[in-house]
């Protein structure tokens, strides 16, 4: 057996670019940090053939190590058959005698009693949890996770390095984005209220019958709409929405940023001053892209990071426990909003608050960017750690 043959579970295969902004953090810290391991990536939750289960069986054979994670791989809002997918892998390993450690997982929330079940019987059974906040290790505890050592590090995606400025240049000019008079503001949305802890898919449910847009989205998309007219109005601000999943709804209706972006530019009056991001374009190269905006707005938490690490002040609404940890490690805990309590007046404040602060934010972020990174990066040392007990 080869020693640093790395198999890692992780669903930045797909097209979600938090997932893919991960994965690729994960595969440049393995690149720098041990440069002779050998890597190969499985998605957590799109193996659907028996053959994609016994091409991963016999890698994991071969491997030193199963790395899952990062991303919020332990929950069951989505639905339990999600977690269930991951818990499994994990599982096949410890069946294979293979090494298993979690990286940089977000953990939470577990809402069903098989989940919690579940969750303990197999996490109980791996060799190392690195987690990417403190409310994943105090969910973990409450799940009653107590063989593995459990430690606090970062998000991946922190400490992924941007693309250059050449490039960066390239994508603004492709998308029509130059000469504003104004601030550049991103806004990164998605679609929300329709999960609610079911067994199957959502993808699945939304095949069998039609998911309806609830009352509360319908209102959260009204006031983002109101607010990007008022800094078109009031700013004379450049507004482009960043789609952060694109797949037209071809997955679930949780993953089509493109059409919830649509849908609120359809909504706003001067609907004709909003930009959508349109091209498929590398989460290294976004990270630039939202380097050369002046505020983002998101509802997607990994818009915020590659907008946060590269000094941008960050508007958040938060849609899951994973929010306010992040936020708090930032320091801008001032400017995140829970999705159920947004309203007109609470959003803009926080966003014009920002606007009148920009300069002050950007040395905040700026001074907390190494730590946040070495953070993230220490992730890799306890893979280190653990091909190091494998030569031995």
């Amino acid at each position: 057996m080869r020693v640093g043959t790395l198999v890692i579970v992780n669903d930045g295969l797909g097209p979600n670019k938090g997932d893919q902004a991960i994965l690729a953090s994960m595969l440049e810290a393995m690149r720098d940090r041990i440069p002779d391991a050998a890597t190969r990536a499985f998605p957590n939750s799109r193996m659907t053939s028996l053959g994609q289960y016994l091409e991963f069986a016999r890698a994991l054979r071969n491997a030193d190590l199963l790395l899952f994670g990062g991303g919020q791989g332990i929950q069951d809002h989505a639905s339990v058959a999600f977690l269930i997918s991951g818990l499994l892998k994990i599982l096949l390993a410890r069946l294979l005698s293979r090494p298993v450690m979690c990286y940089g997982l977000g953990v939470g929330p577990l809402a069903t009693l098989p989940g919690r079940l579940l969750s303990r019987a197999i996490l109980n059974r791996v060799d190392l949890i690195t987690v990417r906040d403190e409310t994943s290790r105090e969910q973990l505890t409450q799940l009653g996770i107590t063989r593995p050592l459990c430690v606090v590090t970062a998000d991946p995606a922190l400490a992924l390095t941007p693309a250059k400025e050449d490039e960066v240049r390239d994508l603004l000019v492709s998308e029509g984005i130059e000469g504003a008079k104004g601030p550049r503001i991103a806004i990164a949305p998605r679609r929300w209220f329709h999960y609610r802890h079911y067994l199957l898919p959502m993808s699945l449910k939304a095949k069998l019958r039609r998911v309806p847009e609830r009352e509360e989205f319908a209102r959260l998309k009204r006031i983002i709409a109101d607010v990007a007219d008022h800094l078109v109005t009031r700013h004379g601000a450049q507004v482009i929405f960043v789609p952060m999943t694109a797949t037209d709804g071809k997955i679930d209706p949780g993953q089509d940023d493109d059409i919830v972006s649509r849908e609120i530019i359809g909504l706003m009056r001067c609907h004709k001053n909003a930009i959508l991001l349109r091209g498929d374009h590398p989460p290294a190269l976004l990270k630039g892209f939202f380097g050369k905006m002046d505020l983002v707005i998101g509802m997607r938490m990994h818009a915020l990071i590659l907008a946060s690490m590269m000094g941008i002040p960050v508007v958040g609404i938060s849609l899951s426990p994973k929010f306010p940890p992040f936020f708090s490690l930032i320091g801008q805990s001032d400017y995140l909003l829970a999705v159920e309590e947004v309203g007109f007046h609470d959003l803009l404040d926080r966003v014009t608050m920002a606007l009148a602060n920009l300069s002050d934010i950007t040395r905040e972020l700026r001074s907390r960017v190494p730590a946040a990174q070495r953070l993230a990066l220490s992730n890799v040392s306890y893979v280190q750690q653990m091909l190091e007990g494998c030569r031995e």
